[in-house]
């Protein structure tokens, strides 16, 4: 399959969802690259964006669940230190994946946009990981040839709000937006500019067709304006694991008898997962996603109970160091900590762990004359839960 496009379901009819994945982590003309600008404001190479760009085009490919909205293409763009082939985790056929720079990605997105427009009722999804600069409303999503011209460097970079101004014209009328970028200011690129110029897009600014439905667009930051985002090298980012694991079930709702991921749900649910310092370690509350608007409308249907975030711990808290935590399941056992397991650098901190909902009971084991336990119902968003010496 030529260009950028991994998968193409020529079978699935409209309406269908129609997803542009783009990961940048090598950047030739930053710190670090074969060819370095003298002053390229402190941005270097990345390793997460790349294996989190694959990790979200592999769960559309597996996971992702709308029978209403069949996943009907899928195209992807990665600059990554060592290009490798993406292996279609359904068919196992592996696909050559196009460089992340400007001209790809704007050519991407002219066929994005034309594949979105063949029906009011499809759903557009577009993702970005990589460096990103802001400027008040203003966002320069920074393509792999960024400085490649070096009398305007920004041609290197995709205007994301002129991304999301053209949408306006194409009829597919849900449209969501994961930026997974920097949204913090660059004294070298839009400041610096003196006009309002972002970088790049190919569609023209418009007006919404006054003889189309009403657009529901949802762009997800991962972080607030202004704000920087937190790599974690080698791994898969921050933001893009806690919606990954948004999608498994935290942010589920079965208020129809089976379970759905909304838009609200998951702002809520990656929300709950940044400021866990068992998951984000010691940028726990620091990196503060956000949304523009959020009309609200299920996206993502689950096959079967969610996978629910459970954190586990006695009062009073320093009594975690030495407890033995035992989760049961109909009176068997389902998982234990032992006190071995107890991480030294964090000896107090709650036993985080993840269940299907259903319920359990659990106990905290301090000696034969100080047995805790508790039975709770495990369902989404999360359930913490304290045991208390009777």
């Amino acid at each position: 399959m030529a260009g950028s496009v991994v998968h193409l379901d020529e079978q699935t009819g409209p309406p269908c969802t129609h997803a542009l994945v783009i990961g940048v982590g090598k950047y030739p003309h930053l710190d670090g690259g074969e060819a370095p600008v003298p002053d390229s404001d402190g941005m270097r190479q990345l390793s997460s964006p790349p294996l989190s760009a694959r990790a979200l085009a592999t769960w559309l490919l597996a996971e992702y669940h709308d029978p209403g909205r069949p996943l009907g293409s899928l195209a992807l763009l990665l600059s990554e230190e060592q290009p490798t082939p993406f292996v279609d985790p359904r068919t196992g056929v592996a696909h050559d994946v196009d460089d992340a720079t400007i001209d790809n990605i704007l050519t991407a997105v002219t066929q994005w946009f034309d594949r979105g427009d063949s029906h009011v009722d499809n759903r557009l999804v577009f993702y970005f990981c990589g460096h990103g600069v802001s400027q008040g409303d203003d966002m320069a999503l920074l393509a792999a040839d960024i400085f490649a011209d070096q009398h305007n460097p920004l041609n290197g970079a995709l205007d994301f709000a002129g991304l999301m101004n053209g949408l306006k014209r194409c009829k597919a009328t849900q449209q969501v937006f994961f930026v997974d970028a920097c949204r913090s200011n660059s004294d070298v690129l839009i400041e610096s500019s003196g006009t309002r110029f972002a970088g790049r897009s190919p569609l023209g600014a418009g007006t919404r067709p006054l003889d189309l439905p009403r657009r529901f667009h949802i762009p997800y930051y991962a972080t607030l304006a202004g704000d920087r985002s937190h790599a974690r090298p080698g791994r898969v980012s921050l933001f893009t694991e806690a919606l990954l694991k948004s999608l498994a079930g935290a942010a589920s709702d079965d208020p129809e008898g089976d379970w759905r991921v909304n838009t609200s749900h998951l702002l809520e649910a990656i929300d709950h997962f940044m400021h866990q310092p068992e998951f984000a370690g010691a940028v726990a509350g620091v990196q503060v996603p956000s949304v523009g608007e959020l009309p609200v409308f299920v996206l993502h249907e689950l096959p079967g109970p969610p996978v629910v975030p459970v954190y586990v711990g006695c009062a009073p808290a320093r009594d975690n160091a030495e407890a033995e935590f035992v989760c049961l399941e109909d009176g068997l056992e389902k998982l234990r900590r032992a006190p071995d397991d107890v991480d030294d650098t964090s000896p107090e901190s709650e036993w985080a762990i993840e269940l299907r909902f259903g319920n359990y009971d659990f106990e905290a084991r301090l000696g034969d004359q100080d047995v805790r336990t508790k039975s709770i119902t495990v369902r989404p968003v999360f359930r913490r839960v304290q045991l208390v010496k009777p």
